[in-house]
């Protein structure tokens, strides 16, 4: 160990306060070949129901996709899946399985095992919070979404009371019989936010444009020709989701979408390309579980002396609280690669219990679980591990509200903030001062610069446009929300001050707790509200199309039909080689960077052969998806991006295979994502036991 735990306690000054019950608290034995802290107890092991790193870290042992991580360059490589082919236009996958791949219980791996398992992520009642990641497949979204969004359109002969409950097209209805000269704004603007209507989630992915446009108004009454438009719009909509949905329930998984064409062929298809497609088949979500197990014991199915797996390690034990267990799989595949014969994983998500154990070697791996004010000691230690991660820590911005509707006010509030003093005198983890929202190190992405930098005097400019100001009218005050935890607090106090100094208004910092600060977000009852988002796999996408009008995830009232168009096109870059001159004409003079998207389009329009094609076409996907970032954060900022988080970890030196940085194709590369698969960690007790 590079230093005493004495010693440590001196350097510290008495930051840590050791009692015995917190050196007790952890007694291994026997000593497992690998311990590590996991932050707290996992709520599911069904890798459909999981909802985030915790339990994922957990899949990642006890099963496994079509593909997994490379531990040295990050990159999907062959898992259950011993190869595929990809179709020219990227859109048909076909995945061909490994003989030797099996169940824990001895089943073979089979491709109607994943094609019965992404039905059931997407059937309703297994309410999986991470269905969306797969919408992408022919299908999918409407088996998952559409059932929901045509009862609530048309109305549900069976409501949560047991009452027949009246759809949205009906509500509709009646406020245009309410308005006969026109539905006024306001009452356009409470009828799409009221919870029973959800209409932008109803509607979410419409090509109609007489809903897109009214759903994209900031002002301004429906006349009665917009409102009947909106309600022949409603049911055309609720028809088309219907027959949609018809369709899913006959054919996802059965002979379309992902489906078995044999015991070892899996076809996938997808209705854009998605060259990030090989990083979801990584992803836990899409694991497959076993049909028998699930079916035999239901929603308890992956208890202790149930589950079964297809990862490199069994469950062994789950005592509550305390720990969980593995031990190596042996009839995994890949057995003979796994080193780790015994792992216990310790739901501990105090900080200072969790130092104390490593520090005392109990612990081989502490992934940032530790007291924040220990920071500057522990990143001077050698065993201390840092790189950027894809986590964004933002802002939004309720543009609904009458003071935050003027797009100078809020680049106002963005230019007040000084992220650097942020991330130096508050959060100090070598966090990544941004302006931008995708995170540096995705794949062959570079965002467009903006000019939301910190700039009190242009801050006080644009507020002086906006009539607001010494000269202007008074600001209202506003509030700040956040849920409950202290560094939040700490920004957040730290940016009303920020806000009062630059500009001279009065804000207030609120903490709520996580579920009603949620469902106030969704309903848009907040000014300014904190928030971050970790992207599911690497690529632009996942940290921009949650911007969309109707998203589930904008929650800021911000809507703007250029960036859903950008977004849309990027998700059919494909499309975009057939494109008449005047298509292209008219694309270009709405980009920032014409000249380049005009150059890209042509390399698509005249490449050489398919392979070709392909490459022109994701640099044409990637630029479009640059132009949207440059929309959303210099003509729209609904959001105000503060800094991209880092991954941070103490790791014992004996200890291989967690890795925060790796190489790929010579070039340093970043751990994005923080995953560290147990299939690929030794340590001096396993090296050398391997079967």
């Amino acid at each position: 160990m590079y230093r005493t735990l004495l010693g440590l306690f001196a350097a510290f000054a008495g930051a840590l306060v050791v009692v015995a019950a917190t050196l007790s608290a952890y007694t291994p034995a026997p000593r497992a070949d690998f311990v590590f802290v996991n932050g707290s107890e996992p709520q599911s092991l069904d890798p459909h129901r999981m909802k985030g790193q915790i339990e994922g870290r957990l899949a990642d042992a006890l099963f496994e996709g079509l593909t997994r991580k490379d531990p040295g360059t990050f990159e999907p490589v062959p898992a259950v899946a011993a190869s595929w082919d990809v179709s020219p236009d990227g859109r048909t996958w076909t995945f061909h399985l490994r003989p030797d791949a099996r169940w824990s219980d001895g089943d073979p791996v089979t491709a109607h095992d994943f094609a019965w398992s992404w039905r059931r992520l997407q059937e309703p009642a297994t309410a999986s919070e991470y269905s969306a990641v797969l919408h992408v497949v022919r299908h999918a979204r409407a088996l998952n979404k559409y059932g929901a969004q045509v009862a609530a359109l048309r109305g549900d002969a069976a409501g949560k009371d047991g009452d027949a409950r009246e759809g949205v097209i009906r509500r509709f209805d009646a406020l245009l019989r309410a308005h006969p000269a026109g539905v006024p704004f306001r009452a356009w603007t409470e009828f799409v936010t009221d919870d029973r209507n959800a209409l932008r989630d109803q509607v979410a992915g419409t090509a109609e444009s007489a809903l897109v446009a009214p759903l994209s108004r900031t002002s301004g009454d429906l006349t009665p020709a917009e409102g009947e438009a909106v309600l022949a719009a409603l049911g055309r909509e609720a028809e088309r989701r219907a027959a949609a949905l018809a369709l899913a329930r006959a054919h996802f998984g059965v002979d379309q979408g992902a489906f078995a064409r044999d015991e070892r062929t899996f076809v996938v298809e997808l209705d854009a390309l998605a060259p990030y497609f090989l990083e979801l088949t990584s992803f836990y979500v899409t694991f497959p579980v076993h049909r028998k197990t699930v079916d035999r014991y239901g929603l308890d199915w992956f208890r202790e002396g149930r589950l079964v797996g297809n990862g490199p390690f069994l469950l062994a034990s789950w005592q509550v609280n305390e720990k969980i267990g593995l031990v190596r799989n042996p009839t995994y595949w890949g057995a003979s690669e796994v080193s780790l014969r015994t792992v216990d994983v310790l739901p501990y998500d105090n900080q200072t219990t969790a130092l104390n154990l490593y520090l005392m070697g109990d612990v081989d791996w502490l992934p940032g679980i530790y007291p924040p004010d220990l920071i500057d000691q522990l990143s001077r230690r050698p065993d201390f591990h840092a790189n950027p991660g894809m986590i964004v820590y933002f802002y939004r911005l309720n543009t609904t509200r009458e003071f935050l509707r003027d797009v100078r006010v809020r680049r106002a509030l963005a230019k007040a903030i000084d992220r650097e003093a942020i991330v130096r005198d508050l959060t100090r983890k070598g966090e990544i001062p941004t302006t931008t929202v995708v995170p540096p190190g995705v794949p062959d992405y570079a965002s467009p610069s903006n000019d939301l930098a910190y700039d009190p005097a242009a801050a006080r400019r644009l507020f002086a446009e906006a009539g607001y100001g010494p000269q202007g009218k008074p600001f209202p005050r506003f509030t700040i929300v956040f849920n409950t935890s202290e560094g939040h607090k700490k920004i957040a106090e730290f940016v009303a001050d920020q806000w009062k100094k630059v500009l001279g208004i009065e804000v207030q910092a609120n903490n709520k707790e996580w579920q009603a600060l949620l469902a106030d977000v969704a309903k848009l009852e907040y000014d300014v509200e904190r928030a971050g988002w970790i992207g599911d796999y690497r690529d632009p996408k996942t940290f921009l199309d949650m911007w969309t009008t109707g998203d589930g995830n904008n929650e800021t009232g911000w809507s703007d039909a250029l960036f859903d168009r950008l977004v849309g096109l990027a998700s059919d870059a494909g499309s975009l080689a057939s494109w008449t001159p005047a298509q292209v004409d008219e694309l270009v003079v709405a980009c920032r960077e014409g000249d380049r998207m005009r150059a890209l389009l042509a390399a698509q329009r005249d490449a050489a052969d398919a392979a070709a094609r392909m490459e022109a076409t994701l640099a044409v996907r990637l630029q479009l998806f640059r132009e949207a970032e440059a929309r959303l954060l210099i003509d729209g900022v609904p959001i105000i991006p503060f800094y991209f988080y880092v991954n941070t970890g103490l790791v014992q030196p004996d200890v291989e295979g967690i890795r925060y940085w790796g190489t790929k194709d010579g070039a340093r590369v970043p751990n994005l994502q923080d995953e560290h698969p147990l299939r690929d960690v030794s340590t001096a007790r396993s090296r050398g036991s391997r079967p």
